[in-house]
């Protein structure tokens, strides 16, 4: 990758690293020296592509990445726990095939925030932010389809295989960086192909008037927003011609992959994420939704958990293989945990702990950061908000802090903050 930090030597690097981490994350929070060397080795590593696997529901922490085998009765539940290929890392019986790869699975234990609805719960986790009635603010894929620009494939940058409903979408910025919904993977991107009797010919004709119609307009109002609006349309045309649309078509993969991924909503959109990032997308979000377990949470959960083993473990094999791992960034997240005291046979919601997982795109995987105390109600070590871990993700594509993003009068950080509130990368992580 073409980043300013490949260009410099070690030492320039170094220096470099210490001073963004003096001037923009604080000397007070990430030692300079540890966040340097941590950068410095995954350097010519920087992934370019992220699959982001939102669970939505609010995914139970006790029974997936944070078991707590020796909480009292009422607690931990019928949920067993299993050791990984990692010795530093444990996680829920559910997972045995996830087990496997734990050496390439970094997961936070520590992730906390305010927000105990779900929708503005998922707001939080989405962007970063607390919503706001003055600002609307960019999810998470849309600040990496506007940064992570290297590549020249004419796929959306930005896909999310679920609709937009309660989604943030591009927020304050140009909407050529909101998502491209993909209701069905079966189907693919629907609506590409002309209507019968049309020619690409004549729509082009028609979309050369509208541009003449349009131009005197654009004169007028030559905001960015104006343009970007047209701009879509234009990306549109070129879509529709673009060789890389097959990649919509998971039926030209092998039975057994197919099989294996699982024979659901959920399996099918992991396999054409791969598909979408071997093409070039640079960020692929898919929903899977069910997490909401206030009643027969350990039922719920065991078959929630069985359709994300089965899916995110093929992936992780199918992205080495294919040779994508390294510039693959597997992301695991939810709205919120669920209350580690069950509630007859469920959990409610729970902001104030949860687990995340990251896997691939150079990540240090195998361990486990952050810490709950012994019932898993609260975090007692290494807090992470969301802004850290937007950070994380962040120094793992190799983005600079000091990349900002113009809003109006003022300017957003990259990661997520204004001023004292940015994100901070979890250096044992880069």
């Amino acid at each position: 990758m073409n980043h300013p930090l490949n260009r410099l030597d070690a030492l320039a690097r170094r220096e470099f690293i210490t001073r963004m981490a003096k001037t923009c994350l604080g000397v007070s929070l990430v030692p300079p020296a540890s966040l340097a060397r941590a950068l410095e080795t995954n350097a010519p590593k920087f992934a370019s592509h992220v699959i982001y696997l939102y669970m939505r529901g609010g995914m139970s922490h006790l029974d997936t990445f944070d078991t707590k085998p020796d909480a009292p009765a009422g607690y931990q539940g019928s949920t067993r726990t299993i050791k990984t290929k990692s010795d530093d890392l444990q996680i829920s019986g559910y997972f045995p095939k996830l087990a496997d790869h734990g050496k390439k699975i970094a997961v936070v234990r520590s992730m906390h925030h305010t927000q105990g609805a779900h929708e503005q719960g998922m707001y939080k986790v989405l962007t970063g932010y607390e919503a706001s009635t003055s600002m609307k603010h960019p999810a998470l894929g849309s600040w990496v389809a506007r940064q992570v620009t290297q590549g020249t494939s004419t796929l959306p940058a930005y896909i999310r295989l679920a609709d937009l409903a309660g989604h943030p979408g591009s927020g304050f910025m140009d909407a050529r960086f909101a998502p491209v919904p993909v209701l069905d993977a079966s189907k693919g991107l629907e609506h590409t192909q002309l209507q019968q009797g049309d020619s690409m010919t004549h729509l082009r004709k028609r979309t050369g008037l509208a541009e003449k119609l349009n131009s005197d307009f654009l004169k007028r109002f030559p905001m960015d927003g104006v343009k970007a609006h047209s701009d879509v349309f234009a990306d549109a045309i070129k879509l529709m011609t673009s060789k890389d649309l097959d990649a919509f078509d998971i039926t030209q993969e092998k039975g057994k992959l197919v099989s294996d991924y699982g024979a659901n909503y959920f399996g099918q959109g992991v396999l054409l994420a791969r598909r979408l990032v071997e093409r070039g997308t640079k960020f692929v979000e898919i929903e899977l939704g069910g997490w909401d377990t206030h009643s027969n949470n350990f039922t719920t959960v065991e078959a929630l958990a069985r359709v994300v083993d089965d899916a995110v473990s093929t992936l992780l094999e199918d992205l080495e293989a294919c040779g994508l791992l390294e510039s693959t960034l597997v992301v695991l997240t939810t709205e919120f945990g669920r209350s580690p005291k069950i509630n007859g046979s469920g959990r409610d919601h729970h902001p104030i702990a949860f687990s995340s997982f990251i896997a691939g795109g150079g990540v240090k995987g195998g361990q486990a950061y952050g810490r709950t105390d012994e019932t898993g109600t609260r975090v007692i070590e290494n807090p992470t908000t969301v802004l850290d871990f937007h950070a994380t993700i962040g120094a793992l594509l190799g983005v600079s802090p000091h990349d900002l993003i113009p809003a109006g009068s003022g300017s957003f950080n990259i990661f997520g903050g204004t001023g004292a509130k940015r994100g901070v990368p979890i250096a044992p992580f880069v």
